[in-house]
């Protein structure tokens, strides 16, 4: 039995890892596909996602459902997960506590479903518990929301909503605006959900890949390429600007151009997070970028900044910076309250977490939070695709129209396998 060390906010937390591996080797697909089914039929929260640039999947089990947060303070909570909607209200801040964690190596080789991988537990579950994900059948989602009351935004509704947000930037309003859509596809419930993982993560190899399952949360996958914070206990914190889009061609990431439009969006979610930076009196950080970043078929605009934390002796900077940076310049706009009043007055449908933020906790000193983008909820017959494109004075409504058809597709491919 050997020992792995995890310090979560105020203690150490001891994981024993177990020599001992599920005794029959399954796909990579078939592990997560049980572990979904073992958390719904047990009412548990489960949480499975890829780092970027790495090759472990994690996964993580509440076996109490999760709880929910009324405020956010980061340095309080427990080692686990964490799930926060773009507004709360309606939707509300989960923590899934980290009961059960495994992990599964994946090689080259292991997008082929033939392959046999071991599940690795980190915090090993009691053997009723470790039977019963063995055991689990598959996931039902007939037993989730049925959304028919739900439709998909038109193109002519968005391109009025960018159009109106156009002339309020021209009147000074705001600066920028991220106003979003959903695309509603009907499914026959046969997606394969492990799967739809494995391939996100092949597709997406610079995001966070997640999927996630509670009563309190519902069911979502996502890939997003972009962190709001990452904190590393007593090293660094570290956040990044990410904004302009275009689609990957032919030519390298070097030779890639950008249009003034873009250049401006990016530059506008750089100065928002300086700009908090300069509330809180901290001028000590290293800004890198922007440079171009690959996430599946797209190209975006990426500056990062970082903070030693040790020299800048600011424990709390991770709760003081999620506060000021939610929701961020590059989910909502600029100023941010003005674009948030224009964003609840003009979207017809809720973000729900599409554009909050989600991620570990105090996993290995780490907390690792990405905004919620380039995701979908999966309901009974239907999944949800939500996607935001920023809108400035330059902006072309129609063009816009297109960039979120192209996020959503991007990842509509993956889940229904095309």
């Amino acid at each position: 039995m050997c020992k792995s060390y995890y310090y979560g906010s105020s203690q150490e937390i001891v994981l024993e890892k177990s020599t001992k591996e599920i005794n029959q080797q399954l796909t990579a697909e078939a592990h997560l596909n049980k572990f979904l089914g073992f958390a719904q039929t047990n009412s548990a929260a489960l949480a499975v996602y890829r780092l970027p640039n790495e090759s472990k999947l994690k996964i993580l089990c509440d076996l109490s459902g999760g709880k929910y947060i009324q405020e956010l303070n980061l340095e309080d909570l427990s080692s686990g997960f964490l799930m926060h909607p773009f507004r709360t209200g309606l939707n509300k801040i989960v923590h899934f506590e980290a009961e059960v964690l495994g992990e599964i190596l994946l090689t080259p080789n292991d997008n082929d479903t033939t392959a046999e991988i071991s599940l690795d537990w980190l915090r090993s579950p009691s053997e009723q518990i470790e039977a019963k994900i063995e055991e689990a059948s598959e996931f039902d989602f007939s037993i989730l929301a049925k959304n028919d009351n739900l439709r998909s935004t038109f193109s002519s509704e968005y391109i009025q909503m960018v159009e109106e947000g156009i002339q309020s930037i021209k009147r000074e309003e705001f600066y920028k605006v991220v106003p979003s859509k959903i695309k509603h596809i009907e499914s026959d419930n046969n997606v394969n959900l492990g799967q739809a993982f494995i391939n996100a993560c092949y597709k997406y190899p610079n995001a966070f890949v997640n999927l996630t399952f509670s009563a309190k949360t519902g069911l979502w996958l996502g890939a997003s390429p972009e962190t709001l914070i990452e904190d590393k206990k007593g090293e660094y914190f570290k956040t990044m600007a990410l904004a302009g889009t275009q689609r990957k061609s032919e030519k390298s990431i070097a030779e890639t151009t950008w249009t003034q439009k873009e250049i401006e969006e990016q530059a506008y979610v750089s100065r928002y997070i300086i700009n908090c930076f300069k509330k809180i009196r901290l001028r000590d950080f290293d800004e890198i970028g922007p440079k171009t970043v690959e996430a599946g078929n797209l190209l975006h605009l990426k500056t990062t900044f970082k903070v030693h934390t040790e020299s800048a002796n600011f424990p709390e900077l991770g709760s003081v910076m999620l506060k000021l940076l939610h929701p961020t310049s590059a989910v909502c706009g600029m100023p941010k309250e003005s674009a948030l009043e224009f964003i609840s007055k003009k979207e017809k449908h809720d973000r729900s977490y599409f554009s909050g933020f989600m991620g570990p906790v105090h996993l290995s000193g780490l907390s690792h939070l990405f905004v919620n983008l380039r995701c979908c909820q999966i309901n009974n017959q239907t999944v949800t695709f939500y996607a935001g494109a920023g809108i400035t004075e330059d902006s072309k409504a129609e063009k816009e129209w297109e960039e979120t058809e192209m996020k959503c597709k991007v990842l509509s491919d993956v889940i229904f396998g095309i």
